[in-house]
């Protein structure tokens, strides 16, 4: 069985994604696992960990991932696809990179149409994991 990474950060666009994925069984048959994986951006204090204490922080990092993987998890379970969840904490882009190194075929994501000059300023999820990436990366917009 081959399995692809699909990146969902909780838009629109990631849910597309994943409802094009259930249903493109020409070019992802029913057999291919379409796993899921979530990344967090860490809170950028450590002080506000200690403060709150760290089961307090990882409860919330668990709970923001599953408001952003429900929509595209009932998606996959309507179409009766076969799928895996990984939820991770870290830069996205290279978390990403990283977790598809464990058997995956490819790795399709979502782009949120931004310019060149957005992309500049900001950083890009999707030039990261391109960048880090040794497997193919197909982006839908």
């Amino acid at each position: 069985m081959s399995k692809i990474l699909v990146a969902i950060d909780g838009s629109d666009t990631s849910v597309r994604v994943v409802s094009y994925l259930a249903t493109a069984t020409s070019v992802f048959p029913a057999t291919t696992s379409i796993d899921l994986i979530h990344v967090h951006l860490p809170i950028p204090s450590p002080r506000a960990v200690s403060w709150v204490g760290a089961e307090v922080v990882n409860k919330y990092y668990d709970d923001e991932a599953e408001i952003a993987l429900t929509p595209a998890r009932d998606v996959l379970r309507q179409h009766g696809r076969q799928f895996a969840v990984i939820k991770r904490v870290g830069d996205p882009g290279h978390e990403i990179a990283k977790a598809a190194k464990d058997g995956y075929v490819a790795i399709v994501m979502g782009t949120h149409g931004r310019t060149a000059l957005l992309n500049l300023a900001m950083g890009s999820v999707a030039t990261r994991v391109i960048a880090e990436a040794t497997i193919p990366v197909m982006l839908i917009k």
